[in-house]
């Protein structure tokens, strides 16, 4: 007997919902990996700041005395300095901030003198001071060291420096000479003679460089003769905008004043080394609205230390050269 043929059942597939067949599952999307956390770029490294030989400011005159401490006038007297010497109590409204303990005395390490050859600026051909790195907004930059003297007198006599142990030596030394023989050094006597006279004519008016300490006591700054870093800060006026391009004309009134600003300011400040007043240029705080960068940078390194010398001062120089010309 044959055997029964057996009918194989056909199967098909049930068809995809979509029409269209049930195909393998598509690999899943690999994540990729977020890319490793690159270094923070290093900030630039600050400018050098003092000369060769490490005890002066780079590029400090050398026809200048260069001053680590306040220098006194003959003309100051006990009354002088003990307002100079006198804190105003905490609560009072003449309130004076203090500079940091640690404040070192000598070349300063955050701002350089450097040579100005831009030809858009005023003081094109002399020099000023800049940021040898990033500052903060009210970071101290440095203090304003000079002759402090009697802000109401108009004629000043010769600088008085403190003697150091050199000049007490061999100022003993000619005395006993002088005793010996009876004789004193007659053309040094003369020579002292001479410049004594030409040094009472120098004029405190006259002088850019002097500033009011306090003016209601009567006590005042002077920078022409000696001084520090700090004497080479310029007036924010006509001073280029590092911001903008040479040649760059504003667009707006505000952006006119943008471009003209101060980023710094002189500032009465109390010395806690020295228990006395000092001047000290401080940079400005960071406005309401400054937001990023702005908040953490007050003057970038490279840029201009600037301020504002106030209208009086203009004002003045204006008269000056009037009667002058006159």
């Amino acid at each position: 007997m044959a055997p029964k043929e057996t009918k194989q059942k056909s199967i098909t597939k049930k068809s995809h919902p979509g029409g269209k067949p049930k195909g393998p599952k598509p690999p899943k999307p690999q994540l990729r990996k977020p890319p490793p956390p690159t270094a923070k770029p290093q900030a630039a490294p600050p400018l050098p700041t003092t000369s060769p030989c490490g005890t002066l400011p780079l590029n400090w005159p050398s026809n200048l005395p260069y001053l680590t401490a306040p220098l006194f006038s003959p003309l100051l007297t006990p009354s002088h300095y003990s307002a100079l010497r006198t804190r105003p109590p905490a609560d009072s409204i003449e309130r004076l901030d203090e500079l940091p303990a640690d404040y070192v005395a000598g070349p300063c390490k955050k701002a350089v003198i450097l040579p100005i050859t831009d030809k858009r600026h005023p003081a094109c051909g002399q020099a000023g001071l800049f940021a040898a790195r990033d500052l903060k907004p009210g970071e101290l930059v440095v203090r304003y060291l000079g002759e402090i003297h009697p802000g109401g007198e108009e004629w000043g006599g010769g600088l008085v420096f403190p003697p150091s142990e050199e000049d007490k030596e061999e100022e003993e030394k000619e005395k006993e000479e002088g005793d010996e023989d009876g004789t004193t050094n007659e053309a040094k006597q003369m020579a002292e003679e001479e410049e004594k006279e030409e040094q009472v004519k120098y004029n405190y008016k006259q002088s850019d460089y002097d500033l009011w300490l306090d003016h209601a006591l009567d006590l005042a700054i002077d920078a022409a003769r000696c001084g520090n870093e700090a004497r080479f800060v310029n007036d924010y006026r006509g001073v280029p905008n590092p911001a903008f391009p040479p040649g760059y004309q504003p667009q707006s009134k505000k952006e006119e004043m943008f471009m003209k600003r101060p980023n710094a300011e002189f500032k009465v400040v109390w010395d806690p080394q020295r228990q006395e007043r000092t001047m000290a240029v401080y940079v400005l705080p960071a406005g309401k609205k400054a937001v990023g960068r702005a908040r953490e940078v007050g003057v970038a390194r490279g840029e201009e230390v600037v301020v504002s010398y106030g209208k009086g001062f203009w004002e003045g120089r204006k008269k000056a050269e009037e009667e002058k010309e006159g």
